[in-house]
């Protein structure tokens, strides 16, 4: 019974966090291949790496998703 509680409490204490985290996602389009994705830190690092993947790739198809 001790078990269940304890469970029970820790599950509680940490589902809270588990939905404040947040992932960054940068996904590019190549003719070539398809798409790709890469996590990043955050939205702003997102931005910058889209921006330098356009001009170094000549195709500006990049789109940045913010998940859980």
């Amino acid at each position: 019974m001790k078990t269940f509680f304890m469970v029970a409490l820790t599950t509680s204490l940490f589902s809270p966090l588990a939905v404040m985290a947040q992932s960054f996602w940068l996904i590019l389009q190549n003719s070539s291949y398809g798409i790709e994705k890469i996590e990043m830190k955050n939205m702003d690092q997102c931005q910058e790496q889209g921006k330098k993947y356009s001009k170094s790739s000549g195709i500006p198809r990049y789109l940045c998703l913010e998940g859980k």
